[in-house]
């Protein structure tokens, strides 16, 4: 009988501890909105809370799964194919925020389809690059088939548009790579069509150009889109590291 792999301590605990650092953010940005909105400060965190926790208990199911369960080509390309139907699915559908990113089910829940690619891309890559970790030079019959979906996903990402769930694709993508053992030419390359869209995309696009400016100088719009950043900034300029309270 195999040996039961035990539980990356480090791992875990980072994600234990990512996950309370989020729900401190959300609190943190949505406490002021919640209470004139819903009269309670406590509405999104109380929704970010009960998420949470849903994802630790999934968690929790999926460490008990062996992981070679998943290693059947018809679950990874079943994966696969729905997250491309609900990539492309979302474009027919409403906007919401002026987006294309979510897929509604009822008053009470939405689907970002974009954090199925993660998932989905993570699991395809591993189970197609098992085998072929001695042929990642052969670019026609292990490379290119590897790389399309990452492409795809991330093209697809981008015209939602949602940039940041794209470069996190594409970076995860490039560590499975990297540690199948993929050389750093081929990296190179791939970068040659990445930085020409990168650099459109957050100096051509106003509204990231925009972003981007106020982030480093908030002070030019301190009381529209730079307030957040601006108001940070005020307590630990004021008394240092330990801060200062700063009335909203």
């Amino acid at each position: 009988m195999a040996r039961r792999v035990g539980i990356d301590k480090w791992m875990f605990g980072s994600t234990v501890l990512l996950v309370v650092l989020g729900i401190l953010m959300v609190f943190s940005a949505s406490a002021v909105m919640a209470g004139e909105q819903f009269g309670s400060p406590y509405h999104f965190l109380l929704r970010q809370l009960a998420w949470a926790i849903a994802g630790l208990a999934a968690m929790a199911a999926a460490m008990n799964i062996d992981y070679r369960r998943w290693k059947k080509p018809a679950i990874v390309f079943t994966l696969l194919g729905v997250t491309t139907l609900l990539l492309v699915a979302v474009f027919f559908l409403d906007r919401s925020h002026n987006t294309h990113r979510w897929i509604k089910l009822g008053s009470l829940m939405s689907f970002q389809t974009s954090e199925l690619a993660k998932p989905a891309l993570i699991l395809f890559l591993s189970f197609f690059l098992e085998a072929r970790s001695k042929s990642l030079d052969d670019w026609r019959h292990t490379l290119l088939p590897a790389v399309v979906p990452v492409f795809l996903f991330a093209a697809l990402i981008l015209k939602q548009p949602d940039l940041g769930t794209a470069l996190v694709c594409l970076g995860v993508a490039a560590a499975i790579l990297y540690a199948a053992g993929l050389r750093f030419r081929y990296f190179a390359h791939g970068l040659l069509p990445i930085v020409p869209v990168l650099c459109y995309m957050l100096i051509f696009v106003p509204w990231r150009l925009a972003r981007m400016v106020v982030f480093f100088h908030p002070e030019r719009d301190p009381q529209g889109i730079g307030m957040i950043v601006h108001r940070r900034r005020l307590p630990f300029g004021s008394l240092g590291l330990t801060g200062t309270q700063v009335s909203h």
